[in-house]
């Protein structure tokens, strides 16, 4: 091989005006060598790359292939495309090879195609963000829940905000996009959103028509709503970037009591991404410079927030019950037997009677979940006594934390009910706050009942003064040796 120097001395004496046969005599190398590199039109080291020669038969299956794709052409999908397996399928009968030699040659004509371009965008200070939802799942109460994270990105300084939903619904989108607006303190110009089909009547992309709803949300805020072409996730990569995240923030599974624990942690690891991130692709700033210089700039806020919710009507029976969005409500009892207007948020629904708010709860997540307030039948577990222990409302229905617990840690099968009751009495006379401490610190020694709870609210001469911190004596069912001073025995001793 022809090394650097002996490549220099051929053109130098080449220049000095030697002849090849002269050259060579000197060099003592060949002719031809010295022809080879005689007027620099091959350089050592940089012999042209060789492309492999294919064989007959692999031109003829590749041949095979592309007048297949060719024939097929129109009978393809987006999800449905022909690939290594359904050629090997089609083709191997009549041109023997294996399923992954087919697998291979399919792998290098889709090579030889041109890669679709894309244009990359910048976007101007406070001029738009993207929006798109993430599924996630987690643990509420130890059900797991299919949870919809929306993923709302600025797209001039990369500033994220996530939210969870129970589902995709109209007023759950509104309730993320002004959450999201108040989270950046302000709002851009436009959003750019994926084709959600609950912000949209009909159409897609540049031809999609808005709701009614949507377009009074626009129309209150002062911005414009964009739609992303069908199938073109780059479009909404600012979205995607956020959806990631998210779905790294749920994973392993959130094992928690309520969804605001979730958007909670996602608040949190917005915050963390605005004060730790970088520069992201090429902006002239870190994510925290950039949304600094953004949120002044941002348009301000309407003096209302918007709220969408879902309307309804239903009549409340003389149980005081009622079915709305496939779940049993209770109603206090003024509204027995009355028409009520229903309004149904993202997480609470509040009750409507003659133009005034007469309750409010929060939304139920599980087919099993029900609203059914034990306060909302005082008046008839007052005169029906008898009735205690089966009351569905106290069996089942919602109560305070301390005392759900209490529900499920009292042991009693008789008498349960009726001292549910009598503790809920119990919390007209000395307070809500007052009760439910002494319930939990009843509840925090095992086995709650309601003599515990009346001997930490009224103690007696030997138990705490004051209503204070209980003795465990008090709390435990087993006998309690209380130590004493030795010198409270010399009385007895007939010392001093």
């Amino acid at each position: 091989m022809v090394g650097t120097e002996l490549y220099g001395q051929i053109r130098r004496l080449r220049l000095e005006g030697l002849s090849q046969r002269g050259v060579a005599r000197r060099l003592g190398v060949s002719r031809a060598t010295v022809a080879k590199y005689w007027d620099g039109a091959h350089i050592p080291g940089t012999a042209c790359r060789r492309e492999p020669k294919e064989s007959a038969d692999k031109a003829q299956i590749k041949g095979a292939i592309r007048k297949y794709c060719e024939e097929h052409r129109g009978g393809q999908t987006r999800k449905h495309k022909i690939n290594g397996h359904t050629l090997w399928r089609d083709l191997h009968y009549e041109y023997p090879r294996s399923e992954p030699t087919y697998r291979r040659y399919w792998a290098e004509i889709r090579g030889e195609r041109q890669v679709r371009t894309r244009l990359p965008l910048s976007f101007k200070i406070a001029e738009a963000a993207e929006a798109d939802w993430k599924m996630a799942k987690a643990r509420i109460r130890g059900k797991e829940l299919d949870l919809h994270v929306l993923c709302v990105n600025l797209m001039f300084g990369y500033t994220p905000f996530m939210k969870a939903y129970p589902d995709e619904k109209q007023h759950n989108l509104v309730d993320g996009l002004v959450s999201a607006m108040d989270f950046f303190q302000g709002s851009p110009a436009k959003i750019i959103m994926d084709n959600m089909t609950t912000s949209r009547k009909k159409g897609y992309g540049k031809k999609a028509e808005l709701t009614d709803e949507f377009k009074l949300f626009a129309a209150h805020y002062g911005i414009e709503i964009l739609f992303t072409n069908p199938y073109e996730a780059p479009e909404k990569g600012g979205a995607e970037v956020s959806a990631k995240t998210a779905g790294g923030v749920l994973t392993p599974t959130m094992d928690v009591d309520d969804i605001c624990e979730v958007n909670d942690k996602l608040l949190e690891e917005c915050m963390h991404y605005i004060e730790r991130t970088g520069r992201v692709g090429n902006r002239p700033g870190t994510v925290k410079e950039l949304t600094e210089q953004e949120r002044p700039r941002l348009r301000p806020l309407p003096a209302k927030r918007y709220e969408v919710g879902v309307h309804g009507k239903a009549t409340v029976s003389n149980q005081q019950l009622f079915k709305f969005d496939g779940f049993v409500y209770s109603a206090p009892r003024p509204c027995a037997g009355k028409e009520i207007g229903i309004i149904a948020y993202s997480f609470r629904v509040e009750l409507y009677h003659r133009g005034a708010r007469v309750w409010e709860c929060s939304r139920p997540l599980f087919e099993s979940e029900n609203r059914v307030y034990a306060e909302h039948f005082i008046f008839d577990l007052d005169i029906k006594p008898r009735a205690r222990e089966n009351a569905f409302p106290l069996l089942e229905g919602i109560l305070p934390p301390e005392l759900d617990r209490f529900r499920k840690l009292c042991k009693s099968r008789t008498t349960k009910c009726h001292q549910l009751y009598m503790l809920m009495k119990k919390m007209e006379e000395v307070g809500r706050e007052a009760l439910l401490k002494a319930v939990d610190i009843a509840n925090a020694a095992g086995s709650p009942t309601l003599a515990k709870v009346e001997a930490l609210l009224h103690p007696g001469p030997g138990g705490p003064s004051g209503g204070g911190e209980p003795g465990m004596a008090e709390l435990e069912d087993d006998f309690h040796v209380e130590l004493r001073d030795p010198a409270d025995y010399a009385a007895l001793l007939g010392g001093d």
